[in-house]
């Protein structure tokens, strides 16, 4: 199966998962009256809402129109092997330029609408687009910018909500292994019905209440009958000892694992960690200078 691009998706059914995630959670949820639907709903708001103020810092950052992320990253996927730093420059809609560095020598991917290039590690420049039998490799480009755009409306969180978006709590759950902690779960309902679920990590107030912060399990939903495996990304170690001084809060440790989208496969089908990274600094709405986006001379 090909591995599903890191897209925002709403809810319709909720899949069971592998890694000992243990929520109690239904593949269909049941009927509910129309009171009950509405309290869900506006839970899920208010959850969500908290998650926000609680990123930016009990402020209104909006949205995240460019990226800047400096990692230090190990890919593990069929078609894209890495470990040592990495460097992302992103700018909505379709520009993007990626650097990665293994032996002291850079590759260098630039995405720039329809036009591709790649300076390799040796100095050559490679046209992309148009090229023949690239297709693959463009393909490819596209799919990372398509997991970048949304990973910076994941910055914000309030990148997420919108026209006829809604958010849906789901109940509490706790996790274990690489999911442990006590989570409030919240889906995202879009209109465009791509499905996202949030595992929200959980605090109590004086009297009990319980209160969402930082969101420790983001995941994207996939689809066995297209053959996209689901996506669980891990966000860890947020405004901890390494954080640079933001306006908004981040996570220092990032998991990425796939999951079979069909529960009864999954049983049999041990999930994969695909990604694992130390963030090493963030910036959003820096106004990148569009020559980062420019073929390579």
């Amino acid at each position: 199966m090909r591995t599903t691009r890191l897209h925002i998706l709403g809810l319709a059914a909720v899949a069971a998962i592998a890694l000992s995630l243990r929520a109690a959670d239904a593949a269909d949820a049941p009927a509910a009256p129309d009171a009950e639907v509405a309290a869900r709903l506006e839970r899920g708001a208010r959850y969500f809402d908290q998650a926000v103020a609680w990123v930016g810092r009990g402020a209104a950052i909006g949205r995240a129109s460019d990226l800047y992320v400096r990692l230090d990253a190990k890919w593990d996927l069929e078609d894209n092997h890495h470990e040592g730093p990495q460097a992302v420059w992103f700018t909505a809609p379709d520009r993007m330029r990626t650097e990665m560095t293994a032996l002291a020598r850079t590759t260098t991917k630039i995405l720039n609408g329809d036009r591709a290039w790649i300076l390799t590690a040796a100095g050559s420049v490679q046209r992309v687009h148009g090229a023949p039998g690239a297709e693959e490799t463009l393909a490819q480009m596209r799919a990372d910018l398509l997991r970048v755009r949304d990973l910076t409306a994941f910055v914000t969180l309030e990148g997420l909500k919108g026209p006829g978006v809604f958010f849906e709590h789901l109940g509490e759950s706790k996790g274990s292994g690489v999911y442990e902690g006590e989570w409030i779960k919240v889906a995202r309902r879009s209109p465009d019905g791509r499905r996202i679920l949030f595992w929200l990590a959980l605090e109590r107030d004086a009297a009990g209440e319980a209160r969402a912060t930082w969101p420790g399990v983001v995941r994207v939903e996939g689809d066995a009958a297209a053959g996209t495996w689901s996506e669980d990304w891990i966000l860890r170690d947020w405004d901890g000892s390494r954080a640079l001084p933001r306006p908004f809060r981040y996570p220092s440790k990032i998991q990425a694992w796939r999951v079979h989208p069909d529960p009864a496969a999954a049983k049999t089908t041990p999930p994969r960690r695909f990604l694992s990274a130390v963030v090493d600094d963030i910036e959003i709405n820096n106004r990148i200078p569009p020559e980062r986006f420019e073929p390579p001379v």
